[in-house]
This record gives C-alpha cells, structure tokens and sequence, in this order.
C-alpha cells in the first residue's frame, strides 16, 4: 500500500510538473513571436524532455540511494545508449553547423523534431538511470 501510494503520489507530481513546463513553454513561444528572439524556445525545447526524462527516472535514484548503490556510473549503459542519443537530441542544432552528419542524424534534423524529442527523454532517463554500484555479471 505504501509503495501504490508513493507512485500515485509521483504520478501527480509528473503531471504537475509537465502542465507548469508546457505554461512556460506556451510563454517562451508567445515571447518569440512578439521579440522574434527563438533561442530560449530553442534552448527550452531541448532541455525540457531531457529535463523530464530525468524526472522520470528519480523512483530508480531513490530505491538505489536507500539500497546503498550508489557507487559509481555504468559507463557502458552511458556510452552505448546515451551518447548516440544525445547526437540525435541535437541534430536540429548540429544541421546548421559544419558539423559531418551521416544520414539517421540528417533524417531526424530535417524531418520530424518528435525523434528528438524521443531520444532528449531517452538521453535523461539514461542519464540518471546509468548512475549505481556495478555488479558483478556486467
């Protein structure tokens, strides 16, 4: 009962946070439009699912610190997920710059920005998932 409690309890905490992240973003986007200044929409933009996708991941944080795990990063978990995430998470970015782009990255950069926004989340979760003691199968 307490552990039902305590995911209802983050459930709500989830969806307070994402209505007061989308009323922010709702007035980065009226800004924009008014001043035609989009870099913090675009800066928000990126940090906002990255940002949420590390909310996700504190119930895994938390039962780790009670746990004692908490002793290190799983770099390979980091490298083999979250590094090639976080190249797709800043594709949009990476298109006007001179940077080489193979063809995945350059398909996410000038087709669809929901990809991103798919691997931004990824990129967070991982982030905070990837952070515990490392055991002794992996």
């Amino acid at each position: 009962m307490k552990r039902l409690l305590f995911h209802l309890g983050f459930a709500v905490f989830l969806i307070a946070t994402m209505m007061g992240l989308l009323s922010i973003r709702r007035g980065l986007v009226d800004q924009a439009e008014m001043e035609f200044d989009v870099l913090p929409l675009m800066i928000f933009d990126f940090t906002f699912p990255v940002v949420f996708g590390m909310l996700f991941a504190l119930p895994f944080l938390w039962r780790r610190y009670k746990e004692g795990r908490l002793k290190g990063i799983q770099w390979a978990e980091f490298v083999g997920i979250g590094v090639p995430s976080l190249f797709v998470t800043l594709s949009h970015w990476l298109f006007y710059t001179n940077f080489p782009m193979n063809p995945v990255t350059k398909f996410f950069a000038t087709h669809s920005f929901n990809g991103s926004i798919l691997f931004a989340f990824i990129f967070g979760f991982t982030l905070i998932h990837s952070i515990r003691k490392r055991e002794d199968g992996e």
